[in-house]
């Protein structure tokens, strides 16, 4: 049984996951298994494909309590299984009557494995030890006989850096990032990636030029704007993605707070000067909380260019 994972079939594709386990019920076997994640253009949802293969007369996955096969996958390989209770643990479990499944689910990375700055990506699988002795994508008894774990980017992120704790092979292939390795347990990753696409867009014909980013876990967000230096008469508006939601605003030292709630994963708050003041360029602070956090980031903008905030959502 493992959890959290993805899948390779024909070619290595991509992937990552939370903690990947796999269990049998007869001792002294191991799995072959393929774990391929497609992440999206966001860098934080993805579709996930496992595929597990033993010589066992049964297997089973570990699923979070609350959740049913059917709701938390898109598809499921045999479909012959039972939900089985388990009582004393954080999570139930789906019984195969055979040795081999597959599954396909779609999902975001957790905000504990994820961090984001300044447009770099930085994924760590879970490196902490259960009650069990079991770390990062395990098997038990007795770990994977052949394992391959693959990420595939979309056109719009590169791949940084990669390493592992367990030897094994990597290989890169167009947008395609594979690891493949051999009688291995326990298994972390540490895989980094970028956006290539960081400047958003144009505004009133102006270029944007990204100046910062921010990770936030909560949808609904508080954002503080205010002059944090000499009050020169700037006037802004701010829009964040395709809506204005200050317009033709006199950025004064007193701060002007306002809630937005985020429905997409990438998100870009811009700012527009509508003047350049008395002391050029418009210059306002930009703070933005999500109720645990909180970053102030100050954007310069002039009547040829505005300077934008990327904020990326990852809730977990």
């Amino acid at each position: 049984m493992y959890q959290e994972f993805i899948s390779l079939q024909k070619f290595f594709i991509a992937v990552s996951a939370l903690l990947c386990l796999v269990t049998s019920h007869v001792n002294g076997q191991s799995y072959d298994t393929d774990f391929v994640r497609y992440l999206n253009s966001d860098g934080v949802t993805y579709k996930d494909y496992t595929r597990v293969e033993s010589r066992r007369p049964s297997n089973a996955h570990h699923i979070k309590k609350g959740s049913t096969p059917e709701s938390e996958y898109s598809f499921i390989a045999p479909n012959q299984y039972k939900l089985v209770p388990m009582l004393d643990k954080d999570y139930n479990m789906i019984q195969f009557p055979q040795g081999s499944f597959s599954l396909i689910k779609d999902d975001t990375l957790r905000t504990k494995e994820l961090r984001i700055e300044d447009g770099l990506y930085t994924w760590q699988n879970d490196y902490e030890t259960n009650v069990d002795g079991y770390f990062g994508c395990y098997a038990v008894p007795d770990g994977f006989r052949h394992f391959n774990y693959v990420w595939v980017f979309p056109d719009n992120l590169e791949i940084v850096a990669y390493e592992s704790n367990r030897d094994g092979e990597w290989r890169i292939e167009g947008n395609t990032l594979s690891f493949i390795a051999h009688e291995v347990n326990n298994v972390l990753f540490k895989i980094q990636y970028r956006s290539l696409l960081d400047q958003p867009m144009k505004i009133s014909g102006r270029d944007v030029v990204l100046k910062d980013s921010i990770q936030v876990g909560a949808k609904a967000i508080t954002i503080s704007i205010w002059d944090d230096s000499k009050i020169d008469s700037d006037v802004i508006s701010i829009k964040i993605n395709d809506e204005w939601i200050v317009k033709y605003l006199e950025a004064k030292q007193e701060k002007t707070t306002f809630k937005y709630f985020l429905t997409k994963p990438e998100n870009f708050i811009i700012l527009r000067a509508d003047n350049i003041g008395e002391i050029p360029p418009n210059t306002t602070a930009v703070q933005i909380d999500d109720g645990k956090n909180s970053k102030m980031i100050v954007l310069n903008s002039d009547l040829g260019m505005s300077e934008a905030i990327k904020v990326n959502l990852v809730e977990g």
